[in-house]
């Protein structure tokens, strides 16, 4: 019979070891789940110019954001910040009025990056297209232009929307290539919907895959895979792995997840959680069994998905755009992703700013850089 100290002694182990593997289960379905919108309460001034809304980390960012009305479902564009009042937790921001709709807002509101929110805010000469995909048709903005020899496909994240990438389109506009903006299986416009559950772009490379079939049977030439945060991953893995690998001429990769183990770790670390509970996350995500019960096709390969800790894997000229100041995809994994590429990744530190919003934090130095990189790897070295 135990001791009463060695109860305790067992205890002590146990609650902890429990603790670890709840995190381990919600840690595992925030990764491959949707989440709710996380909204925030809002207002427009009496005089129509400023918005007022509630006060955090994202709100007071410097730069260029939107907010998303759900009762009137429109968007209002804001810019730079007015006031901050840290007793009554509130912040102004001027209210752009040729990117924004007009009349009430709120009470509350969805905060969002983009800031553009229909493609014809960033061209007039785009058209609606289905690509063909292994599970039917799926939606993709085409933005036409002279050059169909060049064409940039824009792949954004988990859990946003195809929306959410016209800022890159917009960073890539001077350089007048074609772009493509696909949807993929688990996106919400994506009917009838394929996957509820992310795979952390291990199937969804194939849609971007498909996206590169289509651009190649219209005539490209030459193409960019260009990346934000799991779009990076979807990047990576589709220039390994196209039949149309020859035609990729080059990544850009914004915010990337280069390594699925060192991000879950870092938000282990970040949720203060021992390294140990980053552990579990992966072991669970890697055994079918549970991997099935959260709607996954297959488990996670996370081998598959790390490009930091294996030399020499990225075989095409990258550039690499992330704020120092990241803290859901810590600045550090990509330092080691291009320290493990140096041959063919360029890195390159933009202003601070939250997680994908370096366009937001200044889109002249985006912008500058993304256009730098592209002509001197890329255009100077066209045959």
């Amino acid at each position: 019979m135990l001791t009463t100290r060695r109860v305790l002694t067992s205890l002590a182990f146990l609650v902890p070891a429990a603790g670890l593997s709840g995190f381990a289960v919600v840690m595992s379905r925030r990764l491959v789940k949707r989440r709710p919108k996380d909204y925030r309460r809002a207002e427009i001034t009496d005089d129509g110019r400023r918005i007022r809304i509630e006060l955090d980390d994202y709100t007071k960012a410097p730069g260029e954001f939107g907010v998303f009305d759900p009762l009137t479902e429109k968007f209002t564009r804001v810019g730079e910040v007015t006031l901050v009042n840290e007793d009554q937790k509130y912040v102004e921001r001027r209210v752009d009025p040729s990117g924004s709709a007009t009349g009430c807002l709120g009470p509350f509101v969805d905060w969002t990056p983009d800031v553009f929110f229909e493609p014809s805010a960033v061209g007039d000469r785009y058209r609606e297209v289905n690509v063909p995909t292994e599970y039917g048709s799926a939606p993709a903005w085409l933005f036409e232009s002279e050059n169909t020899d060049t064409w940039v496909i824009h792949i954004h994240g988990s859990w946003t929307g195809r929306s959410i990438m016209l800022r890159d389109v917009h960073a890539f506009s001077s350089l007048g290539f074609t772009s493509l903006v696909p949807t993929f299986r688990s996106d919400a416009e994506v009917t009838p919907r394929q996957a509820d559950s992310s795979h952390l772009g291990q199937t969804e490379w194939r849609d971007v895959d498909s996206a590169v079939s289509f651009a190649v049977a219209r005539g490209a030439k030459r193409i960019i895979l260009s990346g934000w945060s799991m779009g990076g991953t979807i990047a990576l893995l589709t220039a390994e792995r196209s039949d149309h690998r020859d035609r990729i001429v080059g990544l850009v990769l914004v915010g990337p997840v280069t390594s699925w183990r060192k991000a879950i770790t870092a938000g282990a670390v970040r949720a203060g959680v021992p390294a140990i509970g980053a552990g579990l996350v992966m072991g669970l995500l890697e055994v079918s069994a549970f991997a099935a019960m959260l709607g996954l096709e297959e488990p996670i390969d996370f081998d598959a998905l790390d490009w930091v800790d294996v030399a020499d894997r990225v075989a095409v000229p990258t550039l690499v755009l992330h704020s120092t100041a990241d803290q859901e995809v810590p600045w550090e994994i990509s330092a080691a992703f291009q320290r493990a590429n140096p041959a063919t990744v360029t890195l390159v530190p933009l202003p601070e700013s939250h997680h994908t919003q370096e366009w937001n934090a200044s889109p002249s130095a985006f912008t500058n850089e993304l256009t730098h990189w592209v002509t001197r790897m890329i255009l100077t070295h066209q045959s």
